[in-house]
This record gives structure tokens, sequence and C-alpha cells, in this order.
């Protein structure tokens, strides 16, 4: 990707993303980690190619690891996680699923029949998300009818004027998926967008979002993967960098600050533990040190 950036074409990261999530589903069919059937039709048509073949597929595993350590494994856990989430959701009776950043998430389509009860609202870069319509048409995959689509730059819009344009209604019990987003965004936008989560009227609403932790260049060696992540994002990720991070020992703090309260929070070996258990699945590695996943609600 040139160094335009999201702003002008669909996120790379995005098709990485639901590469890796292509490759799940063939290597681990019909588990957690591999459910994202459709992930496949959002990649092009030489990906589509190489994930075909399983020997290629096993051949693209090993060369990702060698330039982002655990990061395959960090996108299965990831996908694991955020449907449980969902799936808890709405069993429990939410009526409104916000998707902050959407990229090529599927969970609208993979889980339309859990959803139906459930205004949806996607919200993206308007290049992604035109590319997204694009492949689902392609694809003959229906956009159900609770699903609206909004366009946003996170970094320069107001969230708040984006969605009540969408339709959002903040006295709902809603569920907030803030999927692989929040590293890549500027602080300020971060805090707006916990903020926005922590005004919501229902209580019982839910912010599940994923997070990459501060870890000092005297740590580095302590944490699975991190050196080779930060020297290949240097090297190749120009457009797309991570700019926002939490210090593990002040997120609890930094969450009150911004109106919110934990209610689960996991570090990489509680991930691997509870969505990548290696009595399950075979041949695959550590996620990568710095990657978290948490859930929080608001404040009463």
């Amino acid at each position: 990707m040139s160094k335009a950036g999201v702003e002008h074409q669909h996120s790379e990261t995005a098709e990485v993303a639901a590469g890796y999530r292509a490759v799940a589903s063939k290597e681990y069919p019909e588990t957690n980690i591999g459910s994202d059937y459709l992930a496949e039709h959002f990649i092009s048509a030489s990906h589509k190619f190489l994930v075909k073949f399983g020997f290629i597929r096993k051949l693209g595993i090993k060369k990702s690891r060698k330039f982002t350590p655990g990061g395959f494994e960090y996108v299965l856990a990831r996908t694991a996680f955020f449907d449980h989430q969902l799936l808890s959701a709405m069993k429990e009776g939410t009526k409104q699923l916000v998707i902050l950043g959407a990229g090529f998430d599927t969970r609208a389509y993979r889980f339309a029949d859990q959803c139906s009860e459930c205004k949806i609202i996607e919200l993206d870069i308007a290049t992604t998300q035109n590319r997204k319509k694009k492949c689902l048409q392609q694809a003959g995959i229906s956009i159900p009818e609770n699903l609206n689509f909004a366009s946003i730059n996170f970094n320069l819009e107001s969230l708040p004027d984006v969605l009540q344009k969408a339709g959002y209604d903040s006295k709902v019990k809603t569920v907030f998926l803030w999927e692989g987003v929040s590293m890549y965004l500027e602080q300020a936008a971060v805090d707006a967008t916990l903020q926005f989560v922590s005004t919501c009227e229902n209580k019982e609403s839910l912010l599940v979002f994923d997070y990459i932790a501060t870890i000092a260049d005297s740590d580095v060696d302590k944490y699975y993967g991190v050196k080779t992540w930060r020297e290949t994002w240097a090297k190749y990720r120009q457009a797309e960098p991570f700019k926002f991070t939490i210090d593990d020992s002040q997120v609890t703090q930094y969450l009150n600050e911004m109106g919110l309260r934990i209610n689960t929070h996991l570090n990489e070996q509680e991930i691997e533990e509870h969505y990548l258990p290696q009595s399950n699945y075979k041949n695959l590695e550590k996620v990568a040190g710095w990657f978290r996943f948490l859930i929080a609600s608001p404040t009463d």
C-alpha cells in the first residue's frame, strides 16, 4: 500500500486479517478458530488461489511467522473471542450491535439468524466499506435488512454524529465490537470512542475490544515476537502504523477515567489458554506477546 494510507484505499490490514481467517476456515474447519467460512470472499483473486491449496497455506503461515510471529494465532483467537462475546450478548437480549471499524467483519452475515432481532450498524472508512459491498455482491451474499453502513474516519470525524445519523439508540442494550482497530488510532480518537461508549444510557451495554500493550524497549525480548513485529511494521507498514498502546499497569485507571469499568481483561497467555488450547489445535504457536482482550461496561 502506498503512503497515501487507508483513507484513500481499502485497508491492507483488513485484507490480511481476512486472509488469515480464510486459511483458518480451511485448516481448522468447524472449530471456534476456523468459523469464518465467508472470509475468502474478501481477499484478492491471487490470495484466494493460495488459500485453496493446503501445502501453499502452510507455506504462507510459515512466512507470516517470520515477519509477524504469533500474528496468525492472534487473529484466530480473536475471531473466536469476538464471536463468543457477540453470541453471548445476543442470548442475553442485546438489541443493538455496533461494529466499530468493521473492515471485512462477517458476523452480520454468518450470524444473521442470531442477530435478526437486533439493529446492526457497521462503521468504517468509505473505501473499505465500498470494497466490502462489492465483495458481498460478487459472492451473492445478501445484506440483512437490519444492517446499516455508516462511513467514518475515526481520527477526523465525530462518532456520536455519525452514529446518530445511522439510527443509533443510546437507550437500547448494545454490544460494541471494536476489533483490531484501537492500535491504529490517535490517542484522542481512542479517548473519544471510549468516552462515547461510557455515555450509553443502558448501563448493561458492553464494549468488546483488543489493544496493544505498551512494551518498554528494555523489556521487548521478554514478550514473544514483539521485536520482530516492530521491525516489520517500521519497514513495511508505514501506511498503517501502530499509534496507540496501553500500559497494563494503568489500564484499569485509564478505563475508569474514560467512564468505563472492566469486566474481562486477558493477556496473551490467558488468550492462549482460553481460545487456543494446545490439546485442541495442532501446529499453532504462541500469541504475540503484546496483544490483549478487554470487555468493559459504562460505569453506573
